[in-house]
Parts: C-alpha cells; structure tokens; sequence
C-alpha cells in the first residue's frame, strides 16, 4: 500500500515544541505516525534553515541575557523589505 506523503512546514515544528499551542497533541501525533512508518514526511531545506535560526537566536538570547533579539535569514530581510 501506498504511504502518503506529508510536507513539514516551519508550523509543524513549532507545534511539536511548544506545548502550550492547542494543537500540539495532534502534531505530536503526526510526528508518531510518521516514525512508525504510517506517513512518509519531508520537509524543504528552508524549513530546517528557519529552524537553525530559531535554535541560534534562542541560544545567543540566554547566553547574553537579552530579552529577545531576532536573527532573521536573508531571505526574511528580503522579504520584509519588499512590503
């Protein structure tokens, strides 16, 4: 039988981590599924960007003791300065 395939974007991860999110339960779920083998999931190499950016922004944050410095990707600059 055929395994569906699932895209993985930015969201899902956040969900996972963040338990406090309504749908938290139902993304771990998803990720379960997908590690018994039911779902085939995939995810694009801007997505994992995003998420080492997240992880470093985090990690710069509570080393230095700021509040909450944000560390956008390029494309994000980009993408803010095109609105």
């Amino acid at each position: 039988m055929r395994k569906y395939r699932v895209y993985l974007e930015t969201t899902m991860f956040n969900y996972y981590f963040d338990s406090d999110r309504d749908g938290h339960v139902d993304t771990v779920r998803m990720f379960e599924a997908i590690g018994e083998g039911e779902y085939e999931g995939y995810t694009s190499g801007y997505v994992i960007n995003k998420i080492k950016t997240k992880e470093m922004t985090a990690l710069i944050n509570a080393r230095e003791g700021y509040r909450n410095i944000i560390i956008c990707t390029p494309m994000e600059v980009l993408d803010n300065e095109e609105q």
